[in-house]
């Protein structure tokens, strides 16, 4: 079975208001621009997880069904044992986007992202306008909730191109001991990687707003898609600045790429007016994140 990347979408880069991008709903080993599930369940071991491919369709060459470990030393690339697993909530979870970032790159475009449910964090968006002109996400410490999300496994190439691309985070090694993740296997991290604004939290009316589509057991908070947390921010500035209204998403993004309004100037405004910074880090133990280079795979 194969799947093309075109069936994902536009990166969020191309268009902000698809951000985060489409989402497959199951594990998938991203190979250059094609998309191939990954049958994790039924393995019980990561290692033995599936590459749902078919000989013969001119692009996977391995055999149907294929474990994920022999496909990754097949391709000549890292084995899992050398790659770091990375909390993928945002843009980092499409295969669009992840696609376009490696493309020009010198990191290998074979990056296997696994379904993992993650404890004690919520999804919201962070008080920080992206490059491209997207309201993007960050993490949150929230007791009891679970999120549904990806575990990306990146080489250490992949690692440093990503870094590179993501200006507005903080890449902290989360302990599995203070923050649970596990993977669709059932196997359970020692440590992941994760990313945190720089900038804190959007507030709309006093409160955090939830990333759309992502499942949050737990969660009291209300969601809120992109186009809808856009409408909300354009709100926002023409009520602390009336004298420049902006007329509308569509005439903010014409005005996003034409730089007649600077993502920069519009984080500065966000921060000092409409964002909090307690959130992303209150109820973290004092040791839980740690600036240190991020782990390898360790699987319990």
């Amino acid at each position: 079975m194969r799947i093309e990347h075109s069936q994902f979408g536009m990166a969020p880069v191309d268009d902000p208001l698809c951000y985060p991008g489409q989402i497959p709903g199951y594990s998938y080993l991203l190979v250059r621009d094609v998309v191939y599930p990954l049958e994790v369940r039924s393995a019980r071991r990561l290692l033995e997880a599936r590459v749902v491919g078919r000989d013969g369709d001119g692009t996977y060459q391995g055999k149907k069904g294929e474990a994920l470990g022999d496909a990754l030393l097949r391709f000549g690339v890292a084995p899992l044992e050398l790659r770091h697993p990375v909390l993928s909530y945002g843009s980092n979870a499409a295969p669009a986007q992840l696609a376009r970032k490696y493309a020009n790159s010198s990191a290998e475009v074979v990056v296997p992202a696994v379904l993992c449910t993650a404890h004690g964090w919520d999804i919201v968006y962070s008080s920080h306008i992206s490059p491209y002109g997207a309201v993007a996400a960050t993490l949150i410490a929230s007791p009891g909730t679970s999120v549904g999300v990806h575990m990306g496994l990146m080489d250490d190439e992949q690692m440093r191109v990503l870094d590179e691309t993501e200006p507005n985070y903080r890449r902290r090694t989360l302990s599995g001991r203070d923050y649970s993740a596990s993977l669709e296997s059932g196997e359970a991290l020692d440590s992941f990687a994760v990313y945190i604004s720089r900038h804190g939290v959007l507030l709309v009316d006093g409160a955090p707003r939830r990333l759309a589509g992502v499942r949050a057991e737990g969660s009291g908070l209300e969601a809120a898609t992109e186009e809808a947390i856009l409408e909300e921010l354009i709100e926002l500035w023409n009520q602390d600045h009336p004298g420049q209204p902006i007329a509308g998403t569509n005439a903010y993004l014409k005005a996003i790429r034409s730089r007649a309004l600077d993502p920069r100037d519009l984080t500065s405004w966000l921060k000092q007016r409409h964002a909090t910074q307690h959130l992303s880090i209150s109820h973290l133990p004092p040791d839980a994140l740690v600036a240190r280079p991020a782990g390898r795979l360790c699987l319990n």
